[in-house]
Formats: C-alpha cells, structure tokens, sequence
C-alpha cells in the first residue's frame, strides 16, 4: 500500500510541477490541472493512511502521513486564498511544494526500508 500511495503521490507531484510550469508561461493556470493533482495527492494520503493505520509501525510512513497532511492543508489554504482575476501566490505554491517534497522523500524512505 505504500508503494501505491508512494505512486500516486509521484504521479501527483508531475502534475504539480506541470500545472505550475504552465502557469508561469500562460499567466495562469488551468484550475482543472490543479484539481487533478489534488485528487491523485489526496487519494496518495488516503492510501497512505490505511496503511499507516492497518500495518505494522514504521516512524517515517507515519513521520511522511503527517508532512503530507501538512501539505495537503498548504494547498487547501493556496487555493482558498486564490483570487480568480490573479494568479495564485507563488510563495505559498512553492511552501506548499517543498513540504510535499519532504513528505515524499520520507515515504519513499519508509517504502525502501520495506517494515
């Protein structure tokens, strides 16, 4: 199951970065590429969370659910505070990204150390 939420979260962080890309050449991004890669990273978190939940104990799965929680609410909280005539902040899309970083990073730690 981490190796699935490790997958989607992958998948997700490409369309990030691709949403990002063509906001900063187009001015604005399409809402609907954003919206994708909200549903493949939360569907990563929800994957992430009934393993963290039904398997054995494993720090950095558990240390990553939470950083992507962290995540999660950054991009919640960019999209909240985005106006529809502007471009959304890109400090807080970058924060955002980062701790989603960490948060991978630490999940693809915790599915290499396979506990």
């Amino acid at each position: 199951m981490a190796a699935l939420s490790l997958a989607l979260l992958l998948t997700a962080m490409a369309l990030g970065a691709a949403t990002l890309v063509r906001g900063q050449r187009c001015g604005r991004p399409p809402v609907a590429w954003g919206y994708v890669h909200a549903t493949f990273a939360l569907t990563a978190v929800a994957v992430l969370t009934g393993r963290v939940v039904t398997g054995p104990e494993n720090l950095l799965l558990n240390s990553a659910l939470v950083v992507l929680g962290l995540a999660a609410t950054g991009g919640l909280f960019t999209l909240a505070v985005r106006r529809r005539d502007e471009p959304p902040v890109l400090a807080l899309i970058l924060l955002h990204a980062t701790t989603g970083i960490i948060g991978a990073v630490l999940l693809l730690v915790g599915v290499l150390q396979g506990r």
